[in-house]
């Protein structure tokens, strides 16, 4: 499994090779996730679902999981981060400043058109995905923070459109999240969790 460094998305080697040499019982320690022994495998949550790593592969609920999924996830496995350090909170931009204006683009404004429903519905979605409500730090409408994974929190921010300012959204990473995650990984978390938000705001 290889993606282009120049597209911003996660480059690592082949996942027979990270998954292989992974010492399971150490990753689920270090990196919060469930090991079990009698499988030799990993329960490992992001954005609300729980995925399964074996040596042979990633799957969700049964079935292979989708390409992006799996990325993140190995990249997650491959890192060094050991301790989770929350805030202050940091755009992607101040990891890697060339991904700032496309994450803007790709994760914040399609998110922005939404917050009506998200207003209404934080009670139903928030849990899905693993989020809660979190207090504003810049004084917007709406506010919720995600464990995205067990060690790499998102926090969001809305505003909704007025009569100076069109709606709004943020997407922050937790303080040191680029410990968990490669950039690209960060930026394609991103795009993770804006197509599951939406996608749960369809359905509910």
């Amino acid at each position: 499994m290889s993606f282009s460094r120049a597209r911003g998305v996660i480059e690592r080697g082949p996942m027979d090779s990270i998954l292989e040499h992974a010492v399971f019982p150490e990753l689920a320690e270090r990196l919060n996730a469930l090991y079990s022994e009698e499988e030799d495998a990993l329960l490992l949550a992001m954005l609300g679902q729980e995925y399964t790593v074996r040596r042979n592969g990633i799957t969700l609920r049964g079935q292979k999981a989708p390409e992006l999924h799996e990325a993140v996830l190995l990249d997650y496995l491959a890192c060094r981060g050991t301790v989770l350090v929350e805030t202050p909170w940091r755009g992607l931009g101040d990891f890697a400043e060339g991904l700032a204006a496309d994450f803007r683009k790709r994760v914040e404004l399609p998110l922005a058109q939404h917050i009506g429903d998200l207003a209404t519905r934080t009670g139903t979605v928030l849990p899905l995905i693993d989020g809660w409500s979190a207090p504003s730090i810049i004084g917007s409408d709406l506010a919720f923070t995600v464990r995205a994974l067990p060690k790499v929190h998102l926090h969001v921010e809305l505003s909704q459109e007025n009569q100076d300012f069109p709606s709004e959204a943020w997407v922050l990473f937790s303080n040191n999240a680029n410990e968990f995650l490669s950039t690209g990984g960060l930026r394609t978390l991103g795009e993770l969790f804006r197509d599951r938000l939406l996608s749960l705001l369809r359905i509910y």
